[in-house]
């Protein structure tokens, strides 16, 4: 390999002697070397690195700080996730990932009754073939149910077939024998109206100002608990037909119907069902008619993204404060390089080179924390929740490995792009200064 064009002379090899002259030491320039050295900046600032003290302060502060960044965020983007998923399930569990209601009616005993034909059934047969989808027609009707002296208001949800999310939720009996009088009652309501499987209850019925209310009697054959407070404090499941009799209504009438199936439903899925139904018709999914409940749920992304921003600019302002440090306990190094043709730019990358370490360390930390943390989680469930005010009764844990990856590439370069001012001011130091006061 030639030698460069602006290196000193003497570094030229003379082909007759096939040997390489010295040259004075004034004449040596690290530009010469830097077809031998092109990744010189990275292996110097690596070497750096390695050498400073395992246990030093700048260094453990750095690391720790970041470690604890990244710790925070993927707990936070782990549980947040879990949460919304968990009760996005239960809340699908008794609404469907989809609802067939009236045009503009809310599902509650107030909305208006729609008939669903044979020919409708086929349609949506034939759109829902790929996709094997649970159709469950539902009716529902408010009540007063009354056992001894305890009187509780309630509805029933009149259901062609207990929906199969609601199954898994049992906490003692069986599955109801339907059509028949038997219901499923939550275990809340069982408390308050103390009773238990196979008792039976009344339940008073309001069918207009002038009428006498209706009375009919219940058998609990099953008792089950969602966690949804709000849910179970009210519901109790009953055969559609129960409702459609105390309404006076057809067979065929019914008030929504729920859609179940265990892949969520595409936007062009959802168009092409909207499009097959008649006009009086919609399609409804539980974000539209429990927009609070959302909303709440999507303040978990935003709080932990702002704790995320808040430990990172922490660490960002560390790395400024560690880079200072090192630099100034490498200052003779730094000049001497400096002196010898080190230019501005090499010794800038040199230093983020330096300070690489300390990101990468804590990233390694706060990833083997972070995911320690929450396997154990995932397994033991030791972190309990109120399921009055979260749904769920210990903390859930979603692995959103493009959210991991996400979090850490995001850490790792706002920390590192931090560090560019304070390196690029601790690369113009001059070497005259510097090694006059040493």
């Amino acid at each position: 390999m030639g030698a460069p064009s602006d290196c000193p002379k003497a570094w030229a090899v003379d082909k007759k002697r096939k040997t390489m002259p010295t040259a004075p030491m004034s004449q040596v320039s690290l530009h010469c070397m830097a077809p031998s050295w092109r990744n010189f900046s990275i292996w110097l600032g690596w070497q750096w690195g390695k050498r400073s003290p395992k246990l030093h302060r700048a260094n453990g502060l750095a690391t720790a700080v970041i470690a604890a960044g990244v710790f925070t965020v993927l707990v936070g983007i782990a549980t947040g996730d879990g949460l919304q998923e968990a009760i996005d399930q239960k809340v699908d569990e008794f609404h469907g990932g989809l609802q067939i209601r009236g045009y503009q009616q809310q599902p509650s005993p107030d909305a208006l009754p729609f008939t669903w034909t044979k020919d409708l059934s086929v349609r949506f047969a034939d759109l829902l073939e790929e996709s094997p989808t649970t159709l469950i027609s539902t009716c529902y009707k408010g009540g007063m149910a009354s056992h001894t002296s305890q009187m509780v208001g309630a509805q029933l949800m009149g259901v062609s077939d207990l929906p199969p999310g609601i199954r898994k939720h049992k906490t003692k009996g069986e599955l109801p024998t339907w059509p028949g009088t038997g219901i499923w009652l939550s275990t809340t309501l069982a408390r308050e109206l103390n009773i238990d499987v196979d008792s039976t209850f009344e339940m008073y019925f309001s069918r207009d100002a002038q009428s006498l209310p209706t009375l009919r009697y219940f058998t609990v054959q099953g008792l089950y608990e969602t966690g949804l407070v709000e849910w179970d404090a009210q519901t109790i499941f009953c055969h559609e037909r129960q409702v459609q009799k105390l309404n006076r209504w057809e067979p065929d009438q019914h008030q929504a119907l729920l859609l179940y199936r265990s892949a969520p439903f595409t936007d062009k899925e959802r168009e092409g069902l909207l499009l097959s139904l008649p006009m009086e018709m919609s399609l409804y999914s539980a974000r539209e008619d429990y927009p609070q409940l959302y909303q709440w749920l999507d303040l978990f992304d935003t709080n932990t993204w702002i704790l995320g921003v808040i430990l990172t600019l922490v660490a960002a302002f560390n790395a400024a404060v560690v880079i200072f440090i090192r630099i100034i306990e490498r200052r003779k190094s730094v000049a001497i390089l400096r002196t010898m043709g080190l230019s501005s730019s090499r010794l800038m990358i040199s230093i983020l080179t330096l300070f690489s370490r300390s990101i990468l360390w804590g990233l390694l930390y706060g990833n083997i924390l972070a995911f320690s943390f929450l396997y154990l989680e995932y397994q033991i469930k030791f972190l309990p929740l109120d399921p009055q005010t979260y749904y769920v009764d210990a903390v859930p844990v979603a692995w959103n490995w493009g959210g991991f990856l996400w979090a850490n590439g995001l850490i790792f370069t706002a920390v590192l792009l931090s560090s560019l001012l304070p390196a690029k001011i601790l690369s113009k130091i001059l070497p005259s200064q510097v090694l006059r006061m040493q």
